[in-house]
């Protein structure tokens, strides 16, 4: 107390000293308060004022009305039907063509001259001033549309069943709600008369004659109580002679409610459940299957040794016993197992004769990634020859500048065109075709093609006995693998309608191709290939001067590699030369 009191006297010993400066302090203040309450702006809000509880002080008005407009057109209207408590649908104003215009109001917020001569009333009579109502307008033609996108000339309203969701440890029910039918005019007349506020909700309810749903909480409820009971009381899957207690969280996770019928059951999601059990349950189960050991020879099985059936855990399987339990059908879980075949391995042989190539290409097709089609012709020796899916079509990739060559010979023959004339990139034609086979050149292809036409070269080399599947669709270069080694045999044979002096320039430059990986990687003689690569398709046509004799060798795939056509190639050298 003596230690307040003192303080108080030296207080007052203060203000008794500066009584006149304070006097002059105060007045000061007074007059600058006094002077911006005056002058205060007439399209600015006052301090701390408020409008639709949103804190608007300081602002201009127009940013005000602005803000509030955006604030309306974002008010959710929720729209409940007959007795439901569950929103049916959310819609935004301007989905019924309602509009919110607040600019009036805000004008109609003044600071009168009378309330600008009190001092500090610009700080507090922002928040005495009644807000009003936004002016709202409607658009008839936007609220129809809405009507019948939504409800209909019936307005119709489908019940929902009731269902089973987890929670923790245990299912919960989610509530089902009526249907039934309602009049489009009732609804149309309660969205008419809206007048939203964004301080509260905007809600709707429409009388409707309701439906009630097939599944009803009730009989939710009582199915959940079911499974709960058991949840509880935790389950046990029996794996063989081996006990494994998946916790009963995880195990109502893995359930989803499903109506069959007129009835609510629910059933295992085998692909939540999948991890676990493949985990925890199904190596316990499992046994190992055996080998079927099988001997081929060409295309002919003349072994073969069965091995044994192995077992796997059957999810789905266990899944129906899992729910048996939960549902007291059965009470026990074991664990289903199905039978696994053994896994099947070949011994293949193959005969040196066509049946025996053709059956290696087969097999090998089978078994390696992709799509193939090959075609194998001697040319010399025992003249064999082999094939799997050769009449299929493929894009032809950069293999098409076989059939450019040959147009372009064609056509210094007849006189038509020069080896000189320009062509490509600053290049003759001389240039152009010699690139366009070594080095693939796209450029010079191009260029000559074009200058060549799609369809007369199309008609020329169909001319040679190539079939309608060959050729250009559209602009798309298309072959078959059968094709493609009868141009190839033709013109290692001489067969091809072009001079000598042509056919060794053709072929040199097939010789020198630089891209080796494919044929000539697998090959054990020199190669004359053109090869093909676009995204996927990898393709190679190919002279083979083997030591066992010359043949024609196209392997055209799509999701293959080169190295696979490398090691088919060699497969078929080996086979050639027994």
């Amino acid at each position: 107390m003596n230690v307040m009191r003192k303080w108080f006297q030296r207080l007052k010993r203060w203000v008794g000293r500066y009584r006149r400066q304070l006097r002059i302090a105060g007045g000061v203040v007074v007059g600058v308060l006094m002077t911006m309450q005056l002058f205060y702006p007439t399209d600015q809000m006052l301090p701390f004022a408020t409008v639709d509880n949103l804190a608007v002080s300081g602002w201009q008005k127009q940013d005000t009305a602005w803000q509030l407009d955006q604030a309306y057109k974002q008010q959710p209207i929720q729209l409940y039907f007959g007795s439901n408590t569950d929103t049916k649908y959310v819609l935004k104003p301007a989905d019924i063509g309602l509009m919110s215009r607040n600019g009036n109001r805000v004008e109609a917020i003044s600071y009168p001259w009378y309330m600008r001569l009190i001092p500090t009333s610009v700080f507090w009579y922002g928040r005495l001033q009644s807000d009003g109502a936004p002016t709202y307008s409607r658009q008839a033609s936007v609220l129809d549309t809405y009507m019948k996108k939504q409800l209909g000339e019936s307005c119709s309203i489908a019940p929902v069943d009731a269902s089973l969701k987890a929670k923790e440890s245990n299912l919960v029910v989610v509530s089902g709600s009526n249907g039934g039918t309602c009049k489009p005019s009732d609804v149309s007349a309660e969205l008419k008369k809206l007048t939203p506020m964004i301080t509260k909700k905007t809600q709707v309810r429409i009388a409707m004659k309701e439906t009630p749903p097939t599944i009803g909480d009730k009989e939710a409820n009582a199915l959940a109580d079911l499974i709960n009971r058991q949840l509880k009381a935790g389950v046990v899957i029996m794996a063989g002679t081996l006990a494994v207690k998946p916790d009963s969280k995880l195990v109502a996770g893995w359930l989803d409610a499903k109506v069959v019928g007129s009835k609510l059951t629910v059933e295992m999601n085998a692909t939540r459940a999948g991890e676990y059990l493949g985990k925890e349950v199904a190596p316990k189960v499992a046994v190992a299957a055996g080998v079927t050991k099988v001997a081929t020879v060409d295309f002919q099985e003349v072994s073969r040794q069965t091995g044994a059936n192995g077992q796997a855990l059957d999810v789905v399987g266990t899944g129906t016993a899992l729910i048996n339990y939960l549902t007291a059908k059965d009470k026990t879980v074991t664990a289903v197992v199905g039978s696994v075949a053994p896994r099947v391995e070949y011994t293949r042989s193959y005969s040196p004769t066509d049946t025996g190539l053709s059956a290696l290409m087969t097999n090998y097709a089978k078994d390696h990634p992709g799509t193939f089609g090959m075609q194998l012709i001697e040319l010399s020796g025992k003249r064999r020859r082999a094939a799997y899916n050769e009449s299929k079509q493929f894009v032809t990739a950069s293999t098409y500048k076989l059939f450019v060559a040959y147009g372009t010979l064609k056509k210094i023959e007849a006189g038509e065109w020069q080896w000189s004339n320009p062509s490509a990139g600053g290049r003759d034609t001389a240039a152009c075709f010699d690139d366009m086979i070594v080095k693939s050149d796209n450029a010079c292809a191009e260029a000559l093609l074009e200058r060549y036409g799609y369809n007369n070269l199309t008609r020329d080399i169909r001319a040679l006995g190539l079939s309608s599947d060959s050729g250009f669709i559209g602009d798309t270069p298309k072959s078959t693998a059968a094709d493609l080694a009868l141009f190839m045999a033709m013109l290692e044979s001489g067969q091809m309608p072009i001079q000598p002096a042509n056919r060794d320039r053709f072929l040199g430059a097939l010789k020198r191709n630089i891209y080796r990986q494919g044929i000539p990687a697998g090959a054990s003689g020199a190669v004359a290939d053109k090869v093909g690569f676009l995204n996927g398709l990898f393709h190679d046509a190919a002279i083979v001067y083997s030591p066992s004799g010359t043949y024609v060798l196209v392997i055209m795939t799509d999701g293959s590699s080169w190295a696979n056509i490398a090691e088919l190639t060699k497969q078929i050298e080996a086979l050639r030369s027994q």
